[in-house]
């Protein structure tokens, strides 16, 4: 059995599409699926119900915002040997399940966190990104030791999650950097090449590429100082 946890806020416009990716996953694996509400002011609940026909769907809210706790309700419900993450404006190929799962054979893995790609900004703002994602999560292997997780695309073993201690529902944002430095005093975190997930980039296209990845790098700057109060994003998605 396998856990897949989608945080959502106000996410009407990207919710099914990132449900049907689900549905056609090429897997065998029992799964389901966690949707947990953010406290949406839209139709994603109404929108993502109606796919409870075709999914293991289990929709659960979280009142109080902000990534991190959304993720830990779901992780929290999950009960799954392995939990998914990804996000509810994500698209994941039909094979992400197959290839996540597969890099757990490895019993010395703990978590594995995959690519994103970006089609929807000019072709500059694309080829950059693109190009810069995975550059940058190899640097912060060699800087840090390991691998930082992906919160739109990870999967992790329930047990080791839990022994870790989880996601820190008092962080905004890089819950998931978090994460991984709890992890990776407890195993591997792999970085799986194949199979990228596709990130929506319209943070890019109305601030620019560079406006756009400002605040994440001036959250982590904060979290790695210390200064988690600081570490927070006023657009929890």
């Amino acid at each position: 059995m396998l856990s897949i946890v989608i945080p959502a806020f106000n996410e009407e416009k990207n919710v099914s599409k990132c449900l049907d990716a689900l549905c056609r996953q090429s897997t065998d694996q029992k799964f389901e699926v966690i949707l947990v509400d953010n406290n949406s002011t839209d139709n994603t609940v109404g929108m993502a119900k109606e796919f409870s026909e075709k999914l293991n769907l289990k929709i659960v809210k979280q009142e109080k915002k902000g990534r991190s706790p959304a993720r830990k309700k779901g992780f929290d419900v999950a009960r799954g040997e392995i939990i998914f993450s990804t996000d509810a404006d994500i698209v994941v190929p039909y094979n992400w399940i197959h290839e996540m799962v597969s890099c757990f054979e490895d019993e010395n893995i703990v978590a594995v966190t995959g690519r994103c790609y970006i089609d929807d900004c000019n072709w500059l703002t694309n080829k950059i990104f693109n190009t810069f994602h995975p550059l940058a999560m190899h640097l912060y292997r060699v800087f840090f030791g390991h691998y930082w997780l992906n919160g739109f695309s990870f999967a992790v073993r329930a047990s080791v999650y839990t022994k870790s201690g989880g996601f820190d529902s008092e962080l905004n944002v890089q819950e998931d950097v978090d994460l991984a430095i709890k992890l990776s005093k407890l195993g591997k975190i792999e970085f799986l090449g194949k199979a990228p997930v596709h990130f929506s980039g319209r943070r890019f296209n109305q601030h620019g590429l560079l406006k756009g990845l400002w605040p994440y790098l001036k959250s982590f700057r904060f979290y790695r100082q210390g200064n988690k109060a600081e570490a927070y994003l006023s657009d929890v998605r």
